[in-house]
């Protein structure tokens, strides 16, 4: 948890977790898709025969959801819903 989440209470850090969460997965489909493809009927031999899709699509998400991206969204997030008239 990042510093500007403890000044959202529970409710609002799980909404905006959320809400981040579903923009970074719309932002990658082409690359989420591929890896869903590639897991499509394994079960165990995802983790080695899928090794690439879901190295891809960990490096698109965490370009959305890294620390730096997340703490500036938080400020946003909370100047956006906290300042308003």
């Amino acid at each position: 948890m990042s510093n500007t989440s403890r000044v959202m209470s529970n409710r609002e850090y799980e909404k905006f977790m959320k809400e981040k969460k579903h923009e970074a997965f719309k932002k990658c489909d082409p690359i989420v898709q591929e890896f869903v493809e590639c897991s499509r009927n394994r079960l165990f031999s995802v983790a080695w025969a899928c090794r690439k899709q879901n190295r891809a699509m960990y490096e698109c998400l965490l370009q959305y959801m890294n620390d730096n991206t997340m703490l500036e969204a938080e400020q946003a997030y909370l100047d956006q819903h906290r300042n308003k008239p």
